[in-house]
């Protein structure tokens, strides 16, 4: 095998990740013009001409790849050498080289070369030796347990979602040869916690040097110094990117956030780390100036983690051990799980990530678990949201998420965390269980079944301590066909409890949702019976949505089925226009009947001003006060102080006696929690009809 036989295992994606799409095009062309050849050929290396260009390359990989151009690191000249040698015939037996061949663009990796199989092989020492005693301290302290993976070409592509980062492993590069858009500072104490996290989901966990290993956290005792001056550290970077402007970040303050999330979990602060990576994907949003992104979004995240670190610093006791979050670096695996499915649905994030989320109710543990396949961005083509449903199988055993959402099964060695999380493949083993009836009597005890419950549920996941959930089963006793609201552009779903109180469940009418739409509509036509609801909480600063995403109902069989509402197939409705008509007369009263809702709550009416202010600071970064700007905040103030909100007032004077990044961000704050407080949704009483 020659030593450039290597290069088929980098494909396209793998290429792009190493230098941009716009440069790997470049190249391309350039092969295309036939501008590449040989200038020197040897067993070992060579040297190919690249449009005038000289580019020296090896066995190792288009990384440590030279070219005599001044273009800093990987070049077009490099990109199309590599494209080039890939495409080359294996060479013959004691040949040095092979000849160029159109028809093999698309060779994949080298023969028998398997990437999982070469991670797993991997001498621990020897990995540790080649990382660096500094990054192999920084991998141990922010060691990742959620990894997702797949073999994508020559490479294997792993994810770390509570990184925002994704890794690929190159077959027969080895560790210096793997690639990923990580700045070069953490580069390599990522490449090992994805290494470390898939050895770990395959039962294979590295035993790391003692000297690496973190300090244990004293959780009931207040922070530490060296914990202390990390929080000084965050805050001086939330005030230098505040007073800089939002709409004039630069590509180091990705970089920068990436790195201090690392060291949140380092210094056992999940909770920080969790919000730091999410600034981090917004910021890397407006940088590129993706048109869904908006500064907003990043000022509202900047705010929360302002005060989360001023929480910090003074709480102690059990207070700061909520404040922390829950610091757990491996999945529980001990028991077995008897799980419900309940249904899935597809989502897509601002970012561009994409994936399917699967749910089930724990029988056991009487709550929501849920599993996802994901992907960061749109690099994997094959992963549509019709594969995702019927193609990718989720566990050993189990098949795709459209056969397991069929019937009840049991997980051996789940892999499990506290967050309700479920990882996807590794050693865990699925098993069916028998199915359920519409009468069977579990039915009577799972989901919730009662709104106020709901409510003290949703009040408890509001403010910087609480633990949020964006899931819930909810056991109607009655429900009301569903209604379009005209004016809001949502289909609105009434359910009762056992009490009597009916909640609103609301489907926002637009191209994303519309197959959910067709399908819930579809469903309350043809009087399908309603035994629990699966609903997503979709929160923002100024209320709190509840979705409808699946319905467990059951068939003239009285078998009971899980109905996801972006994956069913409800048949059209066949009804006459007579009574098509009288139907939409019907749905008319019934919405007259129906809790009024749309109106804004009065936090809404009263912070719209403050955050219409503050937010317009936050993008130009411009501390000082307009005349116009200190009038609404004077006019808000004067609102603030009738109806009571001292606190809200104390911050807003002290903002106006001194603009300037901390009082902003405080503020900011708190708009954001009194905005979540009055979005609740509410219960009412059924009127009389």
């Amino acid at each position: 095998m020659a030593w450039y036989d290597g290069y088929r295992a980098y494909d396209d994606d793998t290429l792009a990740t190493l230098a941009n799409p716009g440069l790997l095009r470049r190249a391309a062309k350039d092969v295309e013009a036939g501008k590449i050849a040989w200038a020197e050929q040897g067993t070992e290396a060579g040297v190919v001409t690249a449009d005038g260009q000289r580019v020296q390359l090896d066995a190792r990989g288009p990384q440590q790849a030279r070219c005599d151009c001044p273009a800093p690191g990987i070049c077009k000249h490099i990109l199309s050498a590599s494209l080039w040698l890939r495409a080359l015939e294996p060479a013959a037996p004691g040949s040095p080289a092979g000849a160029h061949s159109d028809e093999q663009q698309d060779r994949q990796a080298p023969p028998g070369t398997d990437p999982l199989a070469e991670i797993l092989a991997l001498d621990a020492a020897a990995l540790f030796k080649a990382a660096g005693v500094a990054a192999v301290r920084r991998a141990a302290a922010a060691a990742s347990s959620v990894v997702e993976w797949r073999v994508q070409g020559g490479a294997l592509v792993m994810d770390l979602p509570e990184l925002g980062a994704s890794c690929r492993w190159v077959a027969g590069a080895g560790y210096a040869g793997m690639v990923s858009e990580v700045p070069a500072a953490e580069r390599k104490a990522v490449h090992l916690i994805a290494i470390a996290a898939l050895r770990s989901a395959h039962g294979q966990p590295f035993a790391w040097p003692e000297s690496a290993r973190p300090a244990p956290v004293e959780d009931t005792v207040r922070l530490g110094e060296r914990e202390r001056a990390f929080l000084l550290q965050v805050e001086s970077m939330l005030e230098e990117l505040l007073t800089g402007g939002l709409s004039h970040v630069s590509e180091l303050t990705s970089a920068r956030l990436l790195a201090l999330n690392m060291s949140a979990r380092g210094e056992g602060l999940p909770r920080l780390a969790a919000l730091l990576r999410n600034l981090g994907g917004t910021v890397d949003l407006l940088v590129r100036r993706d048109h869904r992104a908006e500064e907003r979004d990043a000022f509202a995240l900047m705010a929360r983690i302002h005060a989360l670190c001023a929480a910090l610093a003074r709480a102690e006791g059990e207070l700061a051990v909520a404040l922390r979050g829950r610091l757990k670096r491996d999945f529980d695996e001990s028991a077995a799980l008897d799980l419900l499915p309940l249904g899935a649905h597809w989502w897509q994030t601002r970012g561009g990530a994409r994936g399917l989320t699967v749910a089930f109710w724990d029988l056991a543990g009487a709550r929501v678990l849920q599993a996802s396949l994901a992907r960061p961005d749109g690099s994997d083509t094959a992963f549509t949201r019709g594969s995702a449903w019927s193609a990718n199988a989720l566990w050993s055993g189990a098949g795709a998420a459209q056969s397991v959402c069929e019937a009840a099964l049991r997980l051996e060695q789940p892999r499990l965390a506290e967050d309700g999380r479920l990882a996807l493949g590794g050693t865990t083993r699925a098993q069916p269980l028998p199915a359920w009836t519409a009468d069977d009597p579990r039915l009577k005890s799972i989901g919730c079944g009662n709104w106020s419950e709901l409510g003290e549920r949703l009040r408890a996941a509001t403010g910087l301590a609480a633990e949020p959930f964006d899931a819930v089963l909810l056991r109607p006793s009655d429900t009301r066909p569903p209604v379009l609201d005209e004016a809001q552009q949502r289909l609105d779903w009434l359910v009762q409890d056992d009490a009597g109180r009916w909640l609103r469940l609301g489907i926002p009418v637009g191209p994303e949702h519309r197959q959910r739409v067709d399908n819930l509509d579809r469903l309350a036509a043809r009087r399908a019976p309603v035994h629990a609801v699966l609903v997503r909480i979709e929160r923002s600063a100024a209320s709190t949505e509840l979705m409808p995403i699946a319905v467990l109902s059951s068939n003239a069989k009285k078998a009971l089925q899980a109905v996801p509402l972006d994956f069913a197939d409800e048949a059209a409705r066949t009804t006459s226009l007579a009574n098509r008509i009288l139907r939409m007369l019907q749905a008319r009263q019934q919405q007259r009947q129906a809790v009024p809702v749309g109106a804004p709550t009065l936090a809404a009416r009263l912070l719209a001003p403050l955050t219409e202010v503050t937010e317009t600071q936050a993008a130009t970064g411009r501390m000082a006060l307009t005349a116009a700007q200190r009038q609404r905040l004077h006019d808000a103030l004067d609102r603030a102080g009738s109806v009571g909100l001292e606190v809200l007032s104390s911050a807003l004077r002290a903002h106006l006696a001194s603009p300037a990044a901390v009082p902003l961000l405080k503020l900011g704050f708190l708009c954001q929690l009194l905005g979540e407080l009055d979005g609740l949704p509410e219960q009412r009483k059924a009127q009389p009809t």
